[in-house]
C-alpha cells in the first residue's frame, strides 16, 4: 500500500509570520524643529494555531494519507475492515474512528486544494528535471570542445618549443609554421563551437530560474492551504464528535 504524506506536521509546524513595517525615523539632534516620526504600529498578532491532531485516512484507492506515526497506522489498519476507507484520529487523549461517508467526503474536499498544490509542484519538478538533463548534455557537449581544446594547446606549446630551442631547418620551419595554421585554424572553429553553446545555455538557465520562481510561489500556496486545511480538518472532526459520526475507540 502506498503511503502518501501531505504534510508531516508532528513537532515541525512553521510559525505564521506577522508582517512589520518599519518606519524611518525623521530628525536629528541638532536641527531645529526636526520632530521624530509616529511609532510604528503593532505588529498584528498571528493567527492561533489549530492544536496537533494526529490522524490516518485509509483510503479506498489504496493510499494513506496520515499525520501520525507507524503505530498510529498500525492502529487504524486493525480497525478496518475489508478494504473501507476509514478516518482514525486522535483527540484529546481519546481515539475516534469515523466511516461515514459523508465526513470522509468533506474531508476529500478539504485536502482536495493541498493535493493540486501538490501535483503542480510535481509538474514543475519535472520539467526541472528535463531541463536540468538538456543543460547536462549540453555541457557535456561543451566539455568534448574543452578537450580538444586543450589537446589543441598541448600541440601548440610543442611547436613553440620545437622553433624556440630546435633550431629548425628552413623546411622544418617552414612545416611548423604550417601546422601552427591548421592549429590557429583548428581552434578558431572550435571557438565558433563553443559560442553556439551560449545562447541555448542562457535561455535554459532562464527557464530553470522561471520555474524556480513559480516553484517557491506554488510553496507559498501549500504552506497556506495546508494550514487552512489544518483549520478545517479540526472543526470537521470536532463536529463529527459532536454528532456522534466520530465512534470513540475502546
Amino acid at each position: 500500500m502506498m503511503i502518501t504524506r501531505f504534510m508531516q506536521r508532528a513537532g515541525r509546524r512553521l510559525p505564521r509570520l506577522g508582517l512589520v513595517t518599519a518606519l524611518g525615523i525623521a530628525g536629528a539632534s541638532g536641527i531645529a524643529g526636526a520632530q521624530p516620526a509616529p511609532a510604528a504600529p503593532p505588529a498584528p498578532a498571528p493567527a492561533p494555531r489549530p492544536p496537533e491532531l494526529r490522524y490516518v485516512y485509509l483510503q479506498d484507492d489504496g493510499h494513506t494519507m496520515m499525520a501520525a506515526d507507524t503505530q498510529d497506522r498500525d492502529l487504524a489498519r486493525a480497525l478496518r475492515q475489508d478494504k473501507e476507507p476509514l478516518l482514525w484520529f486522535r483527540d484529546g487523549g481519546q481515539a475516534y474512528v469515523v466511516r461515514d461517508p459523508a465526513v470522509l467526503k468533506q474531508i476529500d474536499a478539504i485536502w482536495r486544494p493541498v493535493r493540486e498544490i501538490g501535483a503542480a509542484q510535481g509538474e514543475l519538478g519535472k520539467k526541472q528535471g528535463e531541463l536540468g538533463r538538456q543543460q547536462g548534455a549540453l555541457g557535456a557537449q561543451q566539455g568534448v570542445l574543452a578537450t580538444r581544446g586543450s589537446a589543441i594547446a598541448i600541440r601548440q606549446a610543442a611547436l613553440d618549443m620545437r622553433a624556440d630551442h630546435g633550431q629548425p631547418t628552413p623546411a622544418e620551419a617552414a612545416e611548423i609554421d604550417r601546422q601552427r595554421s591548421e592549429l590557429r585554424k583548428q581552434q578558431r572553429a572550435l571557438d565558433q563551437q563553443m559560442r553556439a553553446f551560449h545562447k541555448p545555455m542562457e535561455e535554459l538557465g532562464a527557464q530553470m530560474s522561471a520555474l524556480g520562481h513559480e516553484m517557491q510561489i506554488q510553496g507559498r500556496k501549500m504552506e497556506a492551504a495546508s494550514h487552512r486545511a489544518d483549520g478545517e480538518m479540526l472543526a470537521t472532526l470536532r463536529q463529527a464528535i459532536a454528532s456522534g459520526t466520530a465512534r470513540p475507540v475502546k
